[in-house]
């Protein structure tokens, strides 16, 4: 590598790169949550370096970690994003992908209705949390109690918005 080529990448580079490997690798879909569709932009690999570099690109939070289910195959590291954010990656990479992976963004795309706060707050509207929001009003601590009682089938202790 060239000295200080580490920089040299722009904005235009990394968006090459990432459309790049997504093309290769990505997967562009869409799920389907009370009632609603959600564009999803998946990346399973081997390569923690190259998933944590695309997951920094896109905004992903978190990295998943896959163990292998056989003993020679190898740990898999996963970058997901739904929801808005995937919706607008979506709209940005499309004129960089080819017809298998532009068909599959139309079709993650076209059913898509965002389901919008007014406002979102900034912080957890839960009486005395000021961590940030993240969704439903809610921050991560907060969505996640509430997340769970609901997949267990019982009312959620914590109501947030919408």
């Amino acid at each position: 590598m060239l000295e200080g080529a580490e920089h040299a990448c722009d904005i235009e580079c990394n968006l090459a790169w990432l459309a790049g490997l997504l093309e290769g690798e990505g997967c562009f879909t869409a799920t389907r949550a009370d009632g609603h569709l959600y564009p999803v932009i998946k990346l399973q690999m081997c390569d923690y370096d190259v998933v944590n570099r695309a997951a920094n690109l896109l905004g992903v939070v978190r990295l998943e970690v896959r163990e292998p289910r056989y003993e020679h195959w190898d740990r898999t590291f996963v970058a997901q994003l739904s929801g808005q954010r995937a919706a607008q990656w979506m709209r940005v990479l499309r004129p960089f992908m080819g017809q298998r992976r532009s068909r599959a963004i139309e079709h993650a795309l076209e059913r898509y209705e965002p389901v919008r706060l007014i406002r979102p707050p900034t912080t957890c509207v839960v009486a005395e949390c000021s961590a940030p929001h993240r969704a439903r009003g809610l921050c991560h601590k907060h969505y996640m109690s509430w997340s769970r009682d609901r997949a267990r089938g019982k009312a959620p202790r914590i109501i947030g918005l919408r």
